[in-house]
């Protein structure tokens, strides 16, 4: 039975086969926002402008209400398994890769439970030097095979681009994480032509809403996240709020350090590459003496702008709603179970253990490329 070096090496292309290493563990984890950017800090964009401090009561607001119901995230898990050489004159990375998606519900009777089944694929990646005639050999020769079937498996292409992704390595997991965002574009697709999202029945999204190359530009794209919130638990501190053409800029960091617990920040304008707008604030969900560091239990959050508010800025009674649900959802916390408990909202923490259950152990999930593929 043909092992993967053989199916390559009939298809005129070299691997070889190193010692595996889980990229996940080696490169350190980027900020949710890598690459995020905020625009000069001056009005604030929100219906209030002022410019201070948001606080809110805590012994007067509703602890028990939250207009949040869904709760989504994605997963991946990266390995390098070898490395291929083409044209005799350059080596790139063979990349597998275990991504998911999901959504859970919290009823009627305040239980969380899996919406929609867990999306899986699991993802070979080759570099796209490889021509275009090789590629196809190697993909149908491996996708026909029953252990692929069995694995879901699926042979795609990543592209490097230096100036972008700085090593190869970078590419492949950019290309997991595209495809981990398209799951996630059809879950919620989906939960939005069943009806089930409104306004008190709103998404949290695990992360920012970097959705960039599923972005289709139009305005029924932003109509899915009509009632979606993406919050980051972990973002950069060091973020520059200031237009690159100004020298000085503040950085976030030294803003956020003067929230108190249950106060936020006015909501600050975000434009991606396509000139999508976003609203975007931090709120601190846990008291100062609770958590090892200042910038420790505080949250970004991020909402996309629809038309009507695309000058005036999104409605601050919304913002104050979204913010108080959230500060709710703080309680209960997942202390002692993940090092990032303090920015961590536990309906979050459920369901990204859910889906990170549904992994293969990375000794099972490599091995299988060291098989006869039959």
């Amino acid at each position: 039975m043909p092992t993967l070096n053989k199916i390559f090496d009939k298809c005129g292309v070299a691997l070889y086969q190193n010692e595996s290493l889980d990229l996940d563990h080696y490169y350190q984890e980027p900020y949710q926002d890598e690459g995020d950017e905020i625009k000069v800090i001056g009005e604030p964009f929100e219906t209030d402008k002022s410019k201070k401090i948001r606080k809110y009561d805590l012994y007067v607001e509703d602890r028990t209400f939250s207009n949040f119901s869904f709760f989504m995230d994605g997963s991946r898990r990266t390995y390098k398994i070898g490395d291929i050489v083409i044209e005799g004159k350059k080596i790139y990375p063979v990349v597998v890769a275990q991504i998911r998606a999901g959504c859970t519900e919290r009823g009627s009777k305040k239980k969380l439970h899996s919406h929609q089944a867990i999306q899986r694929k699991n993802l070979l990646l080759l570099s796209d030097k490889v021509n275009t005639v090789d590629f196809k050999e190697i993909q149908q020769r491996i996708t026909r095979t029953k252990v692929a079937q069995e694995m879901f498996l699926e042979v795609v292409e990543y592209r490097f681009e230096p100036e972008k992704h700085n090593i190869p390595v970078n590419a492949a997991i950019a290309k997991a994480n595209t495809m981990m965002h398209d799951m996630e574009i059809e879950i919620l697709s989906n939960m939005v032509k069943s009806g089930v999202l409104d306004t008190d029945r709103m998404l949290v999204v695990d992360g920012p809403l970097q959705f960039l190359r599923q972005d289709t530009g139009k305005t029924e794209f932003a109509d899915l996240f009509y009632n979606v919130i993406g919050v980051s638990k972990s973002f950069n501190p060091m973020l520059p709020t200031s237009s690159k053409s100004k020298r000085g800029g503040t950085q976030i960091g030294a803003e956020l350090l003067k929230l108190e617990y249950g106060e936020r920040t006015p909501v600050f304008l975000k434009e991606n590459d396509r000139g999508r707008r976003f609203g975007v604030w931090y709120l601190r969900i846990r008291p100062k003496n609770k958590v090892s560091n200042p910038l420790e239990g505080i949250i970004k959050i991020e909402k996309m702008v629809l038309e009507d508010y695309y000058d005036s800025g999104i409605p601050t009674d919304v913002v104050d709603t979204i913010s108080l649900s959230l500060l709710n959802e703080g309680s209960p916390t997942c202390y002692g179970r993940d090092e990032r408990w303090a920015s961590h909202l536990y309906p979050v923490y459920l369901t990204e253990t859910l889906i990170k259950s549904t992994f293969e152990s990375d000794l099972v999930f490599i091995n299988n490329f060291k098989r006869d593929f039959r």
